[in-house]
């Protein structure tokens, strides 16, 4: 076997194997970091909209080598977009040719990724067609019926294929990657999914017969002088073994690369066609970083083609040891530039440690943005980089060091101005301090850690222990006055005598409980799921119920699993459909009454403890105080909020606002987007 290794040559200035050029067939990439194809492309309909277009052009700006706009692009009328990726007809061409030759104007190369979903599509969206497959196999996650492909299913989709990269190279694209893995290639190639009996069926020849088909008529599409690869899958083994095994997939990697055709494999690993496995397929917090290098490493041995990898590298310390023991050629940070598009940018101008860090929070799978960088997805409205102010310098006096308050004093002191933070507490963080309680959410405090950083470097005053009333925020004698005094836990609604402990009392180990704990959650989110897998951990007996429809109903997709895992391992009971009316002392025990949402029949649980989590009602006490004082009456402006445009001037007296939880309970990201929209032009 061949093993191929190759010296890294530095840029000129640069040491930093990151920033080392990499000859990529007859391309050349400046750098060694990549953004991997994701479903973040902000499609609506299918087509590219000025959002994909600005959140792919702030990677370019940022430095980076390559990067892949959209993901999963669809090539047939029978591979719906379910999840809004891009269509790659006729119609995608200017919006390719636009954005690749603002990505050559920055030294940079640009790709896509296209596919067919097979099964993994879903009859009841795009056209309404009938899905196919190679066999009438049915997956989980996105539960189409598909039917097995005729002969002429296969030689009309294969020229789909080939009509779709010819459509990337007019647009200019340098290359693009055919995903395999879960889609419709890998479908064939696996035993799992295929169960035909001809051709294309049976040996491991005839499984990837149509996947050559695909790659050979593609190349002859496109021609020598662009780039082609493949994402796929290095194994499909987890508790089932019938799929593609390691072995499998290095056979597959070999044949492929004896072919001639492709120009580079991106390898992951994993199935994708339940929740539990997409979740390990791609992994947030719950997983270390880089959980599957050292496979990579060892496919890497058996496969002489590029090899890059894109899966939990949310920092540069990873990525340049994947670079530097020859892991990778191409190490992909795709998180990473969600929450920071200039990366590569910061590493060149030697403030790495100024990077904000990609959390693994799996905000952007549910919102298609950022948990803590407001900006991405918003370019067209927003800064990633903070501009400043040319006018005169104002006094701004923030009260509360949460997230929110946190990111309001930023960028205030970014745009120049005098910023004075007060917090209660003895340190920053708020409510993500409650959070990353949770063992393997503690990366959640990296938000705050970089925040509380980027104040320090700008030189925000922030006074701690300081409980302020209106009277210390005035004798700043301040021009603008920012409130993100957050919320307080709401449990004031509930019938009763009994003692209802709230969940910020159990995070904080201000409360410790014990015996049998009834979890009630009114919320759906993350909150009393990080309860119940406190409580569970130390060993209490935890029953988590709720009146939605399943556990976690607003929780993070990608976050859900891990926690369901914990709760199945530890006995957690798991109660749906059940509001809580009301909770009785007796006994030296809880009377705990729910109600059926569906029937109204009422039961009645026993328990040594009641958690409610039911969000929290505005700390708000200090605005109103200051409300009639302010010269703006406290209102912000939220059609001029909405475009990111400045809120309108006073002449005389003090402008007051407020940021977060303290307008209502939502989350992280909507306190820091309050803070950004509101003071990026203050």
């Amino acid at each position: 076997m061949f093993y191929w290794r190759r010296t890294l040559s530095p840029t000129p200035g640069s040491t930093d194997p990151l920033l080392t050029p990499f000859k990529l067939g007859i391309r050349t990439v400046k750098n060694r970091i990549f953004s991997s194809g994701h479903a973040l492309s902000h499609a609506v309909h299918g087509r590219a909209t000025e959002t994909t277009l600005r959140y792919q052009m702030e990677k370019a700006k940022g430095g980076i080598g390559l990067s892949f706009v959209g993901g999963s692009g669809t090539v047939s009328i029978d591979t719906a977009p379910v999840f809004d990726q891009l269509i790659i007809d006729d119609d995608i061409i200017p919006f390719f040719s636009e954005l690749a030759d603002f990505y050559h104007q920055h030294d940079a190369l640009l790709m896509t990724q296209i596919t067919h979903l097979g099964r993994r599509t879903n009859a009841n969206a795009g056209e309404w067609v009938p899905i196919v497959a190679p066999s009438a196999t049915r997956e989980i996650l996105h539960r189409g019926f598909p039917r097995a492909m005729d002969e002429e299913d296969i030689d009309r989709i294969v020229r789909d294929f080939a009509a779709a990269a010819m459509r990337c190279k007019t647009g200019g694209l340098d290359g693009l990657e055919v995903i395999a893995s879960g889609h419709l290639i890998d479908q064939f190639w696996s035993p799992t999914t295929n169960h035909r009996t001809d051709k294309y069926g049976g040996t491991l020849e005839n499984r990837m017969r149509f996947g050559c088909m695909v790659f050979e008529a593609m190349r002859k599409a496109v021609g020598d002088n662009f780039l082609l690869g493949v994402r796929m899958t290095m194994t499909e083994h987890d508790h089932d073994t019938s799929g593609l095994s390691f072995e499998d997939n290095i056979n597959i990697a070999q044949r492929l690369q004896d072919d001639g055709v492709l120009d580079f494999l991106n390898l992951v690993s994993g199935r994708i066609d339940s929740m539990p496995r997409l979740t390990n397929y791609m992994p947030g917090m719950a997983a270390p970083l880089a959980p599957f290098l050292r496979q990579v490493a060892m496919f890497r041995k058996e496969v002489a083609l590029p090899i890059f990898h894109a899966t939990r590298i949310n920092d540069l310390a990873t990525a340049r040891y994947a670079i530097t023991e020859n892991v990778v050629d191409m190490v992909g940070m795709t998180r990473g530039h969600i929450a920071d598009p200039y990366i590569v940018d910061k590493l060149m101008r030697g403030e790495e440690d100024r990077i904000r860090s990609c959390v693994g929070a799996t905000y952007c799978s549910n919102f298609k943005h950022c948990i803590q960088n407001p900006a991405t997805a918003r370019e067209s409205t927003l800064p990633h980089r903070i501009s400043e102010n040319t006018d005169r310098q104002k006094k701004i006096v923030v009260v509360g060091a949460g997230p929110g308050g946190l990111e309001a004093a930023r960028v205030c002191a970014a745009r120049g101005h005098e910023v004075v933070l007060f917090e209660a507490s003895d340190r920053v963080g708020g409510q993500v301090l409650l959070a990353g309680k949770v063992r393997w959410r503690t990366d959640l405090n990296t938000i705050i850690n970089w925040l509380e950083s980027e104040c320090a470097i700008l030189g925000v005053d922030i006074r701690f222990n300081q409980l302020v009333g209106s009277r210390d925020v005035l004798a700043e004698d301040p021009d603008v006055v920012i409130i993100a005094t957050g919320g307080t836990p709401n449990v004031d609604w509930i019938e009763g005598n009994a003692t209802v402990v709230n969940s910020w009392d159990v995070l904080s180990g201000m409360t410790s409980l014990s015996g049998s704990v009834f979890v009630h959650d009114l919320t759906g989110r993350n909150t009393a799921l990080a309860v119940a897998d406190f409580l569970s951990e130390q060993g209490a007996e935890v029953t988590l119920n709720t009146q939605d429809a399943h556990i976690g109903a607003e929780a993070m997709r990608l976050e859900l699993s891990p926690f369901m895992k914990r709760f199945y391992e530890r006995g957690v009971q798991m109660t749906v459909d059940q509001e809580l009316t009301a909770a009785h002392a007796e006994d030296r025990q809880t009377r705990v009454t729910v109600r059926n949402m569906h029937t109204a029949e009422s039961s009645e649980h026993y328990v040594d403890h009641l958690v409610v989590e039911a969000g929290t009602l505005p700390n708000d006490g200090l605005f109103y105080k200051l409300k009639e004082q302010s010269e703006n009456n406290g209102v912000v402006d939220l059609d001029l909020l909405a475009k990111g445009l400045a809120q309108p001037e006073h002449v005389a007296g003090f402008h007051l606002y407020r940021v977060g939880d303290v307008s209502g309970s939502r989350d992280i990201h909507c306190a820091m987007l309050d803070a950004l929209r509101l003071c990026a032009q203050m």
